[in-house]
């Protein structure tokens, strides 16, 4: 038996951190994220965990393990399968994605799937009762950066003609599965290779791809990606008004891990927040890393608190409870350091990547914010 779901709307976004301050009056986990594979068939040049990928998934843990471990979340809203390509192994969706989606859908927990979209599209008909999000990082602007920037790290690519038939397969599939009912979120990074083409981007994605949400993220150095070239605090603010500018307005734009807060005095990063909050069918995401999410590894059973990232296993779903594993994230001098909230503009501060790069010595705790959003939804 499957619950009734309310719609996901920008007035109702079960991935926002901010609904456990409204629901629980603190953080509490309420979002738990799977790597179930670390098999994928691209090596994109800005994938935060490149370095995991292998040729062949090792021995997982059992499936009921992670089961009997959801059970023991009072507050479950949300419920992530990432990797590599999820969809990739079809043992892999059928004795893990499946069974987690499954069981997520039963118990009225909402559910995403991170995919490149190229994989043939009746391999999506096993999820597709109990998805509710198919998420996509897009930073294509033209099909040639996906032939190039889609398989930079790998050895042996693909043909050229092999990597084009990819690409009009992933813009294919989105439409259909927008068609089958799914929202497809398509994620673009806002780094070197995209900014030239954000405009390109947002056509596709909202025109060809059918998607119903266009998420615009930053891109920070992690791991994998770590070489990248990142953009400035004054090239990522053009950026973002550029595409408030040029914006499908009938499409809901997310924004996250924004490196730009309501307690700085900086007058454009400001007026940058006001636009944004004023905006119908736009908003702005408090991440759910470190704050209400933590990421369980199939294979080796670990709890981190972040797909990627430098923070170490914080302990292992063999022997540890995920609400057990929560609160002594929640404990660490790290978490207690981005641990700052403004009921005023409904932000929780910076995530570990955005203190790092722009604000080392901040200490946000000490700051008030210089804003203060009506309460009033938008549509």
């Amino acid at each position: 038996m499957t619950l009734p779901l309310a719609p996901i709307t920008p007035n109702f976004d079960p991935w926002e951190a901010y609904m456990d301050i409204e629901e629980f009056g603190g953080m509490t986990l309420s979002n738990v994220e799977f790597t179930t594979t670390v098999l994928c068939n691209m090596r994109c040049e800005h994938c935060a965990v490149g370095y995991t990928l292998q040729p062949k998934d090792p021995s997982a843990l059992p499936v009921q393990l992670f089961l009997n471990r959801l059970e023991e979340i009072p507050h479950l809203r949300s419920l992530s399968i990432t990797g590599g390509e999820p969809m990739l192994s079809k043992k892999s969706v059928e004795n893990y994605v499946v069974p987690l989606l499954r069981y997520a859908r039963e118990r009225g927990v909402r559910t995403q799937i991170n995919s490149n979209l190229t994989i043939e599209l009746s391999k999506y008909d096993a999820i597709l009762p109990y998805l509710d999000v198919l998420h996509i990082s897009h930073n294509w602007g033209t099909e040639e950066d996906f032939i190039e920037g889609g398989f930079a790290m790998m050895e042996r690519k693909p043909t050229i003609i092999q990597r084009q038939a990819l690409f009009k397969r992933m813009i294919d599939n989105s439409a259909e599965l927008v068609k089958a009912g799914v929202m497809v979120s398509a994620e673009t990074m806002l780094n070197k290779r995209t900014l030239p083409h954000l405009e390109n981007i947002h056509k596709q994605i909202t025109e060809e791809m059918k998607c119903q949400r266009h998420e615009v993220h930053p891109m920070y150095p992690s791991d994998f990606a770590s070489s990248l070239e990142v953009l400035s605090l004054n090239e990522i603010r053009s950026a973002i008004h550029h595409l408030l500018d040029i914006r499908n307005p009938s499409v809901w734009m997310l924004f996250g891990t924004l490196p730009f807060y309501a307690c700085q005095t900086n007058a454009e990063d400001l007026a940058l927040l006001q636009r944004l909050n004023d905006t119908d069918k736009v908003t702005v995401r408090n991440d759910p890393d470190g704050r209400s999410r933590l990421n369980v590894n199939i294979f080796t059973g670990e709890v981190i608190v972040t797909d990627f990232g430098d923070t170490p296993p914080l302990g292992n779903v063999q022997t540890d409870s995920l609400p057990d594993v929560f609160k002594k994230w929640s404990q660490t001098n790290l978490a207690k350091s981005l641990s700052c909230h403004c009921p005023q503009v409904k932000c929780l501060g910076p995530n570990v990547l955005v203190k790092d790069k722009y604000y080392p010595g901040v200490d946000f705790q000490n700051r008030k914010a210089n804003l203060s959003f009506s309460s009033a939804e938008k549509v």
